[in-house]
C-alpha cells in the first residue's frame, strides 16, 4: 500500500508528483526491496515550515530541512539490498512514513543543478534507506553503504 498527502493544491504540482505516478514507482522499489512482501508506506509533501515543526517536536532540531522518516520495522540493522533472506513479516510490512519539504526540494534542486523530479526521488530514496535501517550519520562505514544503496535505488526509481 502507498499513501500520499500533501499540503498543496495538486493543481500546482507536477504530473510526477501525483499518487498514481508516485505509487508506480513505489511498487518498483517495494518489489525488489521486498519480493513477495506487501508493503506499506506513507508519504508527505509539505512546506518548509511545517517541516521545521517536525524537526524541532521529534529531534529537537529548530530548522527546515529536506527529508524527515519515521521507521516502524527495521532500527538499527539494515534490511539487505537485494535481499538475500525470505522473512515472514504477516500479512503487511508497514514502514513508516516520509516527509518531505517540497521548499527544501526545489531549492536544493535548483542549487545542486538538477530537475526537481531527480531531487524529488533522491530524497524519497534517502527517506526509505532511513525507513528500513539505513543511517549515514553512524559513520563514514554506514554513510558509504547507505550511498551505495541510494544510487541502487535511484537507478530502479528513475530508470536508465
Amino acid at each position: 500500500m502507498f499513501e500520499f498527502s500533501s499540503d498543496f493544491d495538486p493543481n500546482s504540482l507536477p504530473n510526477w508528483l501525483s499518487e498514481s505516478s508516485l505509487e508506480s514507482r513505489w511498487k518498483i522499489l517495494s518489489t525488489f526491496s521486498f519480493p513477495n512482501i506487501n508493503t506499506h508506506i506513507s508519504l508527505v509533501l509539505t512546506d518548509d515550515e511545517s517541516i521545521q515543526e517536525l524537526n524541532r517536536v521529534r529531534r529537537g532540531k529548530d530548522y527546515p530541512t529536506d527529508v524527515l522518516s519515521f521507521p516502524l520495522s527495521f532500527d538499527l540493522t539494515p534490511w539487505e539490498l537485494p535481499p538475500n533472506k525470505k522473512e515472514n513479516f504477516g500479512p503487511i510490512l508497514s514502514l513508516g512514513e516520509i516527509v518531505i519539504s517540497w521548499d527544501t526540494c526545489k531549492a536544493q534542486a535548483k542549487s545542486i543543478g538538477h530537475s526537481e523530479e531527480d531531487e524529488f526521488f533522491r530524497l524519497f530514496v534517502h527517506g526509505f534507506l532511513h525507513l528500513i535501517g539505513y543511517d549515514h550519520e553512524r559513520g563514514e562505514e554506514d554513510e558509504a553503504l547507505m550511498k551505495e544503496k541510494e544510487d541502487l535505488c535511484l537507478d530502479l526509481v528513475l530508470g536508465p
